[in-house]
């Protein structure tokens, strides 16, 4: 992992409330929105599945060349945006309804990307831990709307896969609010503590990216240059499953 983030305790919960220039927690318009999707809300676990259900209906894709998106940018949009942009997204929502939150990166094998992009590489991919009831909560079902993810799952099937399109069919892609729920990976819970694919926490996508480019600005460089070249080939093929599942 990159360089020592600044001191805190990872475990206490409102080291994680804190706003940063990716999440932008002073959007008068952030919000607004909170208050709009929370309104019929009443415990806890409603208000987590309300803020998943409307980041997840923000439709998914890989921009090509685009880099992530400040909050404010993907809210008032509403344009299709990759895992970094909704994952802080999320965060941020939940952070305004008074959720402590915060990024967990997760390494995710190449099969993971198949139909979308070839690879033989390992990525790591932000997911989102939230506090609640005592303990930290883990998902990523904010990122694919119903639409993708019904595509996707049907292009897997038709395949004979059990993972790619950027979800695993064992996955779990129904969020309570109440237990962890990942549909990107299935952990590896064989071994004593956390999964193997859990890597560090952050305050933000961005923060980590901070961490890796002061850790070393090569890797930093090769990363980006990757992240681009494969944003081509997943824009293309992302569009391409819309269009497959919408004929």
């Amino acid at each position: 992992m990159p360089g020592t983030r600044r001191a805190r305790d990872e475990a206490d919960p409102n080291q994680w409330l804190g706003d940063t220039p990716m999440l932008n927690l002073g959007d008068d318009k952030l919000r607004l929105r909170v208050t709009t999707v929370l309104q019929f809300s009443r415990t806890d676990a409603d208000k987590l599945r309300s803020i998943c259900r409307y980041v997840a209906s923000i439709p998914f894709n890989v921009p090509a060349f685009a880099g992530w998106k400040h909050t404010r940018t993907t809210l008032a949009q509403r344009r299709a945006v990759g895992w970094y942009s909704k994952a802080a997204l999320f965060e941020a929502m939940l952070r305004t309804a008074g959720f402590p939150s915060r990024v967990r990166m997760i390494k995710v094998g190449n099969e993971m990307f198949r139909g979308l992009a070839s690879t033989s590489q390992t990525f790591v991919l932000p997911v989102v831990e939230v506090w609640t009831q005592h303990r930290w909560l883990i998902t990523d079902n904010y990122v694919y709307d119903p639409r993708y993810l019904a595509a996707a799952r049907e292009a897997l099937q038709r395949k004979g896969w059990r993972s790619g399109y950027g979800i695993h069919l064992d996955g779990e892609s129904r969020w309570t609010g109440e237990s962890d729920a990942l549909i990107m990976i299935v952990p590896d819970r064989s071994g004593p503590g956390q999964p193997p694919e859990y890597l560090g926490v952050y305050d933000d996508p961005a923060e980590y990216a901070q961490q890796l480019k002061r850790a070393s600005l090569v890797r930093w460089l090769s990363m980006l240059a990757r992240n681009r070249i494969m944003s081509i080939r997943m824009n293309r093929q992302v569009r391409r499953l819309r269009r497959e599942a919408g004929a």
